[in-house]
């Protein structure tokens, strides 16, 4: 789960006034339920554009806790409800205080509280988007069907950067998902030696570095006297793992979500491992992750393959809660 989902696109909206205008939407009705509707937006402000969508990417983690009626720092849920906070598309629209941003821009929205008669959790599964012009992020030439992945790898890139310098360093990142892809990228383009570790061969194979096949041996017998490790599985249960494999005076970053922390002490104690929690993204994460795709720093395109209409819309959401070996599924609007 990325941890975008503290985010507080699900809180009260200001402006409700309709505009007569609606959208198309992916909805959850209520936990267990997917639909594809109409839904009414609000007018735009005078400091927001309108965007129409082209590509937007289902959140495997935060969508599917959504799905099952459920999301931490959220317990008053309301449904329905528009999932999704990963779109990209073509501003049709700005306000007339909008001036950095022109009516035919591509960019990329995390999300959009726009409409009067669903709530949004976070709202980027919809044909048409409205948000605050300083909120999105331009383009700069990347294409559109990879903008969408721009959220998570800002996510990982925050996750990166709380380990400071990593130039020559010796990192592990352990969870081969979307997460840990982009980390592991954006650690070797910054120098470090990494050492990537999951249990599917399928996830290895696209990953950089170094490389550890946890079905075949543990990750702390394979991977020792790290000078960090990035714990991306999500499962508190592996940070005594990443415990054993670092260097006395270690550091570990928790770059995902964790409902609750228990884990053994003394893998901590005896190494003084410093524990370094990650959350989500901020503004100038994602310009940073969108120079990387833009200068090919770090390349998307691996990521960015799986790709479903929204007609077919209850197919790539299965496919995104079920299927382990598609790291992303990028629904195609146009």
């Amino acid at each position: 789960m990325s941890s975008t989902a503290v985010h507080g696109h699900h809180a009260a909206q200001t402006n409700l006034e309709p505009s007569g205008e609606s959208a198309r939407v992916v909805v959850f009705p209520e936990p267990g339920r997917i639909e594809f509707r109409s839904a009414s937006l609000r007018k735009p402000g005078d400091d927001e554009v309108v965007v129409e969508t082209r590509y937007s990417s289902i959140s495997a983690g935060t969508e599917r806790l959504l799905f099952g009626g459920k999301l931490p720092g959220f317990p008053q849920l309301r449904f329905p409800l528009v999932p999704g906070y990963e779109a990209a598309g073509i501003v049709v629209a700005a306000g007339k205080d909008v001036s950095d941003v022109r009516v035919g821009d591509e960019v990329f929205v995390g999300g959009a509280m726009c409409y009067t008669d669903v709530a949004a959790a976070f709202g980027g599964q919809s044909s048409t988007l409205i948000k605050k012009a300083a909120q999105v992020v331009q383009l700069h030439g990347i294409p559109l069907q990879q903008a969408p992945l721009l959220a998570l790898a800002a996510t990982s890139l925050h996750g990166v950067a709380r380990l400071g310098t990593v130039a020559g360093k010796r990192i592990g990142v352990l969870g081969m998902g979307a997460i840990g892809q982009f980390a592991a990228r954006f650690l070797q383009a910054r120098g470090a030696r990494v050492v990537c570790a999951d249990l599917r061969a399928e996830r290895l194979a696209g990953a950089p570095g170094e490389k550890i096949d946890l079905s075949r041996t543990n990750f702390e017998d394979a991977a020792f006297d790290l000078d960090a490790v990035i714990e991306a599985t999500g499962k508190p249960e592996e940070i005594a793992r990443c415990a054993r494999a670092v260097r006395n005076g270690g550091q570990i970053v928790l770059l995902s979500y964790y409902d609750e922390l228990t884990t053994p002490y003394v893998d901590l104690f005896v190494k003084e491992v410093s524990l370094l929690v990650a959350r989500e993204w901020a503004h100038v994460d994602l310009l940073g992750a969108r120079d990387a795709f833009a200068n090919r720093t770090v390349d998307p395109s691996a990521l960015a393959g799986y790709v479903v209409g929204i007609d077919e819309y209850e197919r790539a959401y299965r496919t995104a809660f079920g299927d382990p070996t598609v790291l992303k599924v990028i629904l195609a609007w146009a």
